[in-house]
């Protein structure tokens, strides 16, 4: 599939990953997309993007430079 972002077009593939964590957040049964990269893509030490298809089963904040994410609170 081809995906437009901030620096242009690229190609990727649609799968799925059965669980992605993020300290002590995860979520299962995620929609991901796989590009093929090098360095330059995210930079040095940076694997990747945060998606809406996991940063959706939480609670995200962002305010003064920083995000904090945090599990969705049951609603009453």
């Amino acid at each position: 599939m081809t995906l437009n972002t901030a620096n242009g077009q690229i190609k990727a593939k649609l799968t799925k990953a059965d669980k992605v964590a993020l300290g002590k957040l995860e979520a299962t049964n995620v929609p991901i997309a796989v590009q093929s990269s090098d360095d330059k893509s995210y930079g040095p030490g940076i694997d990747g993007l945060l998606g809406m298809s996991f940063l959706s089963r939480f609670e995200v904040q962002m305010a003064r430079g920083s995000m904090e994410i945090r599990t969705r609170q049951p609603r009453k």
